[in-house]
């Protein structure tokens, strides 16, 4: 019975894969399809360089393109964080001979490179020099990464390739002039050099090129690229440099209030970024719409006047308005400010600040040193006062110890005894007389005895 189990359970495993395989072979099939293959053709051509464009066909999209010449050697690849249809290729006419052939393919996400394009026939224009050959310089940007907020100002520096001997690259003396391009789509084909937005005087050294953008007011947000142009014989521009993004946050920044002493007033100072000189600046007390004073700030901040409490304390944030274009926006509002009625005097301030914590720690401390001291003594005067009552009970037994060793013991044995008339007579005026006598003390023991 258990073989018999067993075999089933390998069939049943055997089927299982099996299945799995058929599955697995059956998706290859559905997906290895191969795909169109893309063309190439030339976008836009100068004097020193020809742009070509990579086009997937219709209904298909790459994440990466790459450029050959006819010998499959690579020229140049792209790979995107997202699809497109179409991709640009710069290629300088220090790259080729008298004529050369290129070709193109494209990678979709889940499908294998498509095949090779048809191949693009490229010819040197016949007034082309060595002038024409120089290097793309490298654009960076501050801050790094290009992400600023409104109203920040961005710095580009364009900087030009080492001076060398080479034809291809600037030599030590020749005076550059940068520009700096945007690097957004256009309708048409744009030309490789784009109008600058703005651009340096020539400079006696390759110095780079530092261009100022802001303050930043959304309008701004996309691609920049550079470039350096020379003379030689005539302008010639440099191949276009690498493509910096820069991205624009909504918010703008956040003010600061402080409350500061101005001669013999206190005062609420509301400071923006010095990007907005002539912001309108409002406080506003926490938590409420309405501002309770509003002004226009001749720089970049404003003083406002502590407002008239009705509570012991109270809070205020402050809230800048810029125009950016033809709209108004507002800042986000500064952090609450406390501000407690009836605060100290200016003259007061140079006073040091009480340190709570430290003050009733040290009552604390105080009240518990009391608190021992007095369990001392409290204990202290009752095992003294313990003492003192047994020292007493001491006292008194020997006392009445001493009394009752001193005691005397009297014989008053009394014995009958018979007397004739005149010896009483006698023993009466013998009596009489010893009561008389001064000496007599009723207290006094017997030192006769009597017979």
């Amino acid at each position: 019975m258990q073989v018999v189990c067993g075999g089933q359970s390998l069939w049943i495993v055997l089927l299982f894969t099996s299945l799995q395989l058929w599955g697995r072979l059956s998706a290859s099939a559905s997906t290895a399809a191969p795909l169109p293959p893309p063309t190439l053709y030339i976008h836009s051509r100068s004097k020193c360089a020809t742009v070509v464009a990579c086009r997937t066909p219709a209904g298909h999209r790459g994440d990466k393109f790459m450029l050959f010449r006819e010998n499959r050697e690579k020229v140049d690849s792209r790979e995107l964080q997202s699809s497109a249809e179409e991709v640009l290729f710069t290629v300088r006419v220090s790259e080729w001979d008298s004529v050369q052939l290129f070709c193109c393919l494209y990678l979709e996400q889940g499908s294998p490179y498509s095949p090779f394009s048809p191949y693009l026939n490229l010819e040197t224009p016949k007034d082309t020099a060595p002038a024409c050959w120089l290097p793309p310089p490298v654009l960076s940007v501050n801050p790094p990464g290009g992400v600023v907020k409104r109203g920040d100002t961005l710095s580009f520096t364009c900087s030009a390739p080492v001076p060398s001997g080479s034809h291809s690259r600037p030599s030590h003396g020749e005076p550059l002039t940068f520009f700096l391009l945007g690097a957004g789509e256009r309708t048409g084909p744009p030309p490789v050099v784009l109008e600058p937005r703005s651009s340096r005087g020539s400079s006696p050294e390759p110095q780079p090129g530092v261009f100022s953008v802001g303050p930043v007011s959304g309008g701004e947000e996309g691609g920049y690229k550079c470039i350096y142009q020379v003379t030689r014989g005539s302008l010639v521009n440099s191949s276009v440099s690498n493509v910096v993004q820069i991205t624009i946050t909504d918010a703008l920044p956040v003010p600061t209030l402080v409350l500061q002493q101005q001669t013999d007033a206190w005062r609420l100072r509301c400071t923006g970024p010095p990007a907005y000189p002539g912001a309108v600046f409002s406080l506003y007390l926490a938590g409420s719409n309405v501002p309770v004073a509003t002004q226009r700030a001749a720089n970049h901040q404003v003083t406002f006047q502590v407002p008239v409490q009705d509570t012991p304390m109270a809070s205020y944030q402050c809230q800048y308005n810029v125009q950016l274009g033809s709209q108004w926006t507002k800042s986000e509002r500064s952090l609450p400010l406390a501000v407690t009625r009836g605060f100290p005097d200016p003259s007061e301030t140079d006073l040091p600040a009480v340190d709570w914590p430290l003050v009733l720690g040290s009552f604390s401390a105080g009240v518990l040193f009391l608190a021992v001291v007095a369990l001392v003594v409290v204990v202290s005067h009752r095992k003294v006062k313990a003492v003192a009552e047994e020292k007493k009970r001491r006292q008194e037994a020997q006392f009445w110890t001493k009394v009752h060793a001193k005691d005397h013991v009297v014989d008053l044995t009394l014995r009958r005894t018979s007397f004739p008339t005149q010896e009483w007579e006698s023993l009466d005026s013998t009596t009489e007389t010893a009561s008389r006598s001064p000496l007599w003390n009723a207290h006094s023991t017997f030192t006769t005895p009597i017979h």
